[in-house]
């Protein structure tokens, strides 16, 4: 069994297609931790804190707060192992979010959600149009001419 990579600070903002300083920023935040800090003092961060900062990036893209994506954040460590495996062991004392805090998220999670499915139609014909704009093609008219 080979040990999964380490990725430097500035490795992890490649891989997930930001600055160092988003990383640190969501380091200083407590959102993301090293996994390993050199005798140096560089933090080494596993293949999990990927998956978690692309999770921050995607929930803020979504619209959440820091603090919601924090709790997210904390929800996925809670119910899931450190190579990102769900844990199906897991109980309500591994969450430590109390229950006012979870029922506004599970709120802000359906209106996401909601928002979400009212708009996929739309967005994929958006990207199509888009797609088709900007490679070339020939646009095809998805809605009949009005009358």
């Amino acid at each position: 069994m080979t040990t999964p990579p380490f990725y430097t600070t500035a490795e992890l903002a490649r891989a997930a297609g930001v600055t160092r300083r988003t990383v640190m920023h969501y380091a200083e935040l407590g959102l993301l931790a090293p996994d390993q800090v050199t005798a140096s003092g560089r933090s080494l961060y596993g293949p999990y804190a990927l998956r978690l900062l692309r999770d921050l990036l995607d929930l803020r893209a979504l619209g959440m707060t820091l603090e919601e994506a924090r709790d997210m954040v904390t929800l996925r460590r809670a119910t899931h192992d450190v190579t990102g495996a769900y844990r199906h062991d897991w109980t309500r004392a591994d969450v430590p979010i109390d229950d006012e805090r979870l029922q506004a998220l599970q709120s802000r999670l359906r209106a996401i959600q909601g928002a979400y499915e009212r708009q996929a139609e739309n967005l994929a014909r958006f990207d199509r149009w888009l797609t088709k704009r900007f490679t070339g093609g020939a646009l095809e008219p998805t809605d009949p001419p009005n009358s």
